[in-house]
């Protein structure tokens, strides 16, 4: 009797676990000559792009592979979703002569006559982007204000949702109380609206743009200083007032153009917390966190269902 219980149980929980594996959908999108490239999922071959299957949920690896050409991602599944990703292909950089050759994407991003790289905004509503040199992909310029959003739930997006703004005011305030699921919304709209796939960057593309190629402690440098972000004790003009997060680009940027990059507003990312992809990565503390928060060292998770206060979202995209 015991042995047929325990037989209903196990057959009960595979049967739960195969629901459970195909709840969620992952979209891979190929244009022109990408078009037939073979499409892997952690490892195993699921067909041409462009192609959509059943994933599980979680943390997955996909590679797209056309010939020599590749497109190669990490990238976090949420339950019962469909995660979409344009799949620009490219050729792998090879290192010749101690000399390393930038891919495609770097060297057709826009620049002054400076050198520097100019930011682009596509539309009116859409949050201004700046591509990362010799990186392929570009990230918002600033994180995502509740003027962006709202203009979303105004079009019928965003499941229609509005967030409390906490009476601090909307506008050019960084958009806050947006779940890590409210967001797919919001990039699902704003996608639509473009043409172009936008999504939640990487920790790893996080970090990068971050850094801005810098190797101090601080993006400003080794010290804390006066007046570079905003965090408890950061040293700020606005300290004497509420202890609220500030208006989008309100301190220095970062040496890649990207505001707030440190403090103002924790930030979601497409991280899973020690591989555990129930729980999702913040990065870059907030106004309510001391400065060893804000290092790069240190990462926060919660549920992917949590909405806080202090915490907002910046919106990447891979280049084509």
């Amino acid at each position: 009797m015991k042995s047929i219980y325990f037989l209903s149980i196990l057959m009960l929980s595979a049967f739960t676990t195969n629901v459970y594996a195909v709840s969620s959908k992952l979209n891979v999108v190929c244009k022109g000559d990408d078009v037939g490239a073979e499409v892997s999922v952690n490892g195993k071959f699921k067909g041409e792009c462009p192609l959509e299957i059943k994933v599980p949920m979680g943390k997955l690896k996909l590679k797209v592979q056309k010939n020599e050409r590749i497109f190669e991602q990490e990238i976090n599944v949420g339950n019962n979703t469909t995660k979409t990703v344009e799949a620009n292909l490219i050729t792998p950089v090879f290192h010749t002569a101690g000399k390393e050759s930038q891919p495609e994407q770097s060297k057709s991003a826009k620049r002054d006559n400076k050198g520097n790289v100019v930011s682009n905004k596509p539309c009116s509503f859409c949050p201004e982007m700046v591509p990362i040199p010799g990186a392929d992909f570009e990230i918002g310029k600033y994180t995502v204000t509740f003027e962006e959003w709202d203009a979303c739930v105004a079009d019928g997006g965003c499941n229609g949702y509005v967030p409390l703004d906490e009476e601090w005011g909307r506008g050019k305030q960084p958009v806050v109380n947006v779940s890590w699921n409210d967001i797919q919304y919001y990039l699902e709209w704003l996608s639509a609206k473009t043409g172009k796939t936008y999504r939640l960057p990487s920790e790893h593309e996080m970090e990068i743009a971050t850094r801005a190629g810098t190797l101090t402690q601080y993006y400003w440098g080794d010290d804390l200083g006066f007046h570079n972000a905003n965090c408890r004790g950061c040293g700020n003009r606005y300290e004497k007032k509420r202890n609220i997060p500030m208006p989008v680009g309100s301190f220095k940027p970062n040496p890649y153009g990207l505001y707030d990059m440190m403090g103002n507003v924790w930030q979601w990312t497409d991280g899973c917390r020690e591989g555990d992809c129930s729980r999702l990565v913040l990065r870059g503390g907030s106004f309510e966190y001391e400065p060893e928060y804000m290092t790069l060292g240190y990462r926060e998770g919660i549920e992917a269902s949590e909405r806080v206060n202090n915490l907002g979202f910046r919106v990447a995209r891979t280049l084509p």
